[in-house]
């Protein structure tokens, strides 16, 4: 499975996980946090991989290892998380109009922008939110 296959849900798990974390004191191993969100920990350590690089939480490795949001939870802003984990909120293949005889030309461009600009909804309207909107205050 391809790293930006199933972003949606990969998004999806890297806010439970953020919530996780910041409702967590210490650091919080991937085992333990997996087992709070009901996943697999290889899954989940691939998209922690994600948040790592891109500096929204921090890993630790070791006995005391674990991970932990990198800067406050209102630092920490939503279409940020969604582009760390290349999330896309229509499949590629959502659209796709290609090698279909009943389309014409017009209609598959139309389609392409109509994504697009979907795609550009969901990263705006991400960006008037942080971690901090998430959580119980």
């Amino acid at each position: 499975m391809s790293e930006k296959m199933n972003n949606v849900r990969w998004f999806s798990m890297a806010l439970k996980a953020l919530i996780v974390l910041a409702e967590n004191e210490n650091r919080c191993p991937s085992g333990k946090l997996a087992e709070k969100l009901e996943s697999r920990s290889v899954y989940l350590r691939k998209i922690l991989t994600h948040l790592v690089k891109a500096d929204i939480i921090s890993a630790k490795e070791g006995r005391d290892g674990g991970y932990s949001l990198s800067r406050q939870p209102e630092e920490i802003g939503l279409a940020e998380v969604y582009e760390a984990v290349s999330a896309e909120t229509v499949s590629k293949e959502f659209f796709e109009a290609e090698g279909t005889c009943c389309f014409s030309q017009t209609s598959r461009k139309s389609l392409g922008e109509l994504q697009l600009d979907m795609e550009s909804w969901v990263v705006e309207g991400l960006k008037t939110k942080t971690l901090n909107d998430l959580l119980e205050q």
